[in-house]
């Protein structure tokens, strides 16, 4: 276990909610798998995930099914570091704009439908 901390500064967050009606987050967070994403890069805000069966948020693709479980946007932007999984909030209801968010497929719509409205 690594107990070092280290303080990142994230520049430029991109605003990718419509407005501030009705929004929920997932309770303590969301553990990324780092493997799933390039290490290095930064998982924007407004990314589309989901919880895999190893309990881990994975990136949606439009090849992960209708079923996915705990399915939400990541609500602020994270380095991903190799080796170590980020932890991230999750957007589980609220009205984020379509065209500011990223992976959001139409499965990802069937599995949020009711708690992410995009068409408003």
């Amino acid at each position: 276990m690594n107990l070092k901390p280290r303080r990142e500064t994230i520049f430029g967050q991109k605003e990718f909610l419509r407005n501030s009606v009705g929004m929920e987050f997932k309770t303590a967070g969301a553990t990324l798998s780092a493997a799933s994403f390039t290490a290095g890069d930064y998982v924007k805000a407004g990314t589309a995930v989901f919880k895999d069966t190893d309990g881990l948020y994975k990136p949606v693709v439009e090849a992960t099914p209708a079923t996915m479980e705990g399915a939400g946007l990541t609500a602020h932007d994270v380095k991903v570091v190799a080796g170590s999984n980020p932890i991230v909030g999750i957007l589980v209801a609220g009205h984020p704009l379509e065209s500011k968010c990223t992976g959001v497929t139409a499965n990802f719509k069937v599995a949020t439908k009711g708690r992410l409205v995009f068409d408003v």
